[in-house]
């Protein structure tokens, strides 16, 4: 369910089921023509425990899961990087790094959902506006199986949710995505790449829910009526993502296709359609390293 900007959710980046379809169509493509390079061997490399990056990035997606109107979003990306012992800020998101073995990672991160501003939707016209909401929480990574060249990672994040507006700060429940990855790197024009198809089910607790789909006695209407929003199974996503393993500049982009056909909340008033198509991309350049180096052995997902 969530839109992320954090660097982990870059790669992440919140479709009809063709282009589902496309994605893992695409991924499949580049397997077979590409060069195979980028072997976990290389993964375990040195790299300067302090950087400096900025860039832009752009996504077109529906407001909300269950929503039928497309926003564009282009929006600044500063890329502060810092490779600590436990507490890093890297191509992973900003997190606490609390154990992490050649098949395990476990740590402590954020993700961030987009404001709503509800005079922008049609069906929440006159609502009260959704303010951005902040995921903090464990994720566990656990790999299934791995090549030279690619593997199969399962990700378990637990999330609790905090919406920050001009009201204040609010609790929000909490989420649970889990989400199977696979990855694969190979070599396309001259450069090193990462290709990752993944399929995921989310839950949230009803605080969560219905912040994006209940409805009010007070917002009721004669074509709105009053819409109470259960927790439980919140949607399918699947997504296929290409990033560059370039260390001076970082090219990605995404396509995602949410599924909230069987949700909880799918006869709620708030949902015009089943299924959602985002697409997005991010270009950044790194200008500032430190002297100083850390030797990393790559996260799960990072691989």
């Amino acid at each position: 369910m969530t839109y992320t900007v954090s660097p982990r959710g870059y790669l992440a980046s919140r479709h009809k089921s063709r282009s589902a379809g496309f994605g893992l169509a695409l991924l499949g493509s580049i397997v077979v023509t590409a060069t195979l390079i980028y072997t976990r061997s290389a993964l375990a490399e040195e790299l300067p425990l302090a950087e400096l990056g900025f860039g832009i990035g752009a996504i077109n997606m529906p407001y909300y899961p269950g929503s039928s109107q497309q926003r564009n979003v282009v929006f600044p990306v500063p890329l502060p990087i810092y490779r600590g012992h436990i507490f890093k800020s890297d191509d992973q998101g900003t997190r606490a790094d609390l154990i992490q073995n050649s098949r395990f990672d476990l740590d402590l991160s954020a993700d961030f959902n987009f404001a709503v501003d509800s005079d922008d939707v049609d069906v929440r016209k006159g609502m009260d506006d959704i303010g951005s909401v902040l995921q903090i929480g464990p994720s566990l990574a656990t790999r299934l199986y791995e090549t030279d060249h690619s593997d199969w990672t399962v990700v378990l994040p637990l999330r609790a949710n905090v919406e920050i507006s001009e009201d204040g700060v609010d609790e929000r429940g909490f989420t649970f995505a889990p989400t199977l990855y696979y990855t694969h790197f190979l070599e396309l024009g001259g450069e090193r790449w990462r290709a990752r198809a993944s399929l995921g089910a989310s839950f949230a607790s009803s605080s969560f829910q219905e912040l994006y789909y209940g409805v009010p006695e007070e917002f009721a209407t004669a074509e709105r009526r009053r819409y109470s929003a259960d927790a439980g199974f919140s949607g399918l996503r699947a997504q296929f993502s290409i990033r560059s393993l370039n260390r001076k500049r970082l090219w990605v982009g995404f396509v995602r296709y949410d599924d909230v056909s069987a949700a909880t909340f799918h006869d709620s008033p708030l949902v015009e359609t089943t299924g959602g198509i985002s697409i997005g991309f991010i270009y950044a350049r790194m200008f500032w390293r430190s002297k100083a180096t850390v030797e990393r052995q790559a996260p799960l997902l990072a691989r």
